[in-house]
């Protein structure tokens, strides 16, 4: 049976991890296949910035158990440059890249930038883009976003309302898809934040809530910067992983 809390980071490639999460003489050529011993899923940031190589894209593939999900961050090509206009083929030239993954490919994430306000035409026609099947969670950073006028849209559409943890922004768990898609930024400042076993307990709490709500749970640490993300990440899975266990008991 295929988990229903998924719990991985935002990235796997980050030099500084080497000694704190990947062992010294571990090549970089080997450190996904490690990750993926660890974590069950990791969410591909470098497709924000960049078109993935085709032969980038499917080493990803070859590299992981067939069990293994990537959530793919979707170009800022289209949210931040073109902020959401003219965007088919921007749509259709990355989802033929990335569905490379075939069925490793879980969820597509589209960050909106913070300088966007609310537009909900605009959104929800961006939104129909993206292929009937296709899992997207939207990310919002400016508030105007957080309304029922947004929330309504996104259900009819099956996307997913991003949970944040961002310094200035609320957390807002509201549910508006079959799944849920958490991303973790730290509290008081972002990225680099070690999250305090007290705040992962109560992250538990949350999931174990939504898992009330929908079949899946989503869930990516972003505090990368001194090697935070995969050690809180660890922690998160012990602490839902021993929960289980006592409540089997």
């Amino acid at each position: 049976m295929a988990p229903r809390v998924l719990i991985g980071t935002s990235g796997w490639s980050y030099d500084h991890w080497r000694g704190i999460f990947y062992p010294p003489e571990l090549e970089r050529k080997g450190w996904l296949a490690f990750y993926a011993r660890v974590f069950p899923t990791v969410e591909i940031n470098s497709s924000f910035y960049r078109l993935p190589f085709e032969n980038m894209v499917l080493s990803w593939y070859q590299h992981t158990p067939e069990s293994f999900v990537f959530a793919a961050k979707f170009s800022r090509q289209a949210t931040h440059v073109q902020r959401l206009r003219d965007c088919q083929e921007i749509v259709q030239r990355w989802l033929e890249r990335v569905r490379l993954l075939e069925k490793k490919l879980g969820v597509v994430l589209v960050q909106l930038p913070p300088g966007l306000h609310k537009d909900v035409p605009l959104l929800e026609q961006f939104l129909r883009l993206f292929p009937e099947g296709t899992q997207v969670a939207v990310e919002f950073r400016h508030s105007s976003w957080e309304c029922d006028e947004v929330y309504q849209m996104l259900r009819t559409l099956g996307v997913a309302h991003c949970t944040i943890s961002y310094p200035r922004y609320p957390t807002n768990w509201t549910v508006t898809a079959p799944f849920a898609y958490v991303r973790l930024h730290g509290v008081t400042q972002a990225y680099d934040y070690c999250y305090s076993t007290e705040e992962l307990r109560e992250l538990a709490r949350q999931i174990r809530h939504l898992l009330r709500e929908v079949e899946r749970v989503f869930v990516y640490f972003n505090n990368d910067t001194s090697g935070y993300a995969p050690d809180n990440a660890r922690q998160l899975q012990t602490i839902l992983a021993m929960e289980s266990e006592m409540a089997r008991n």
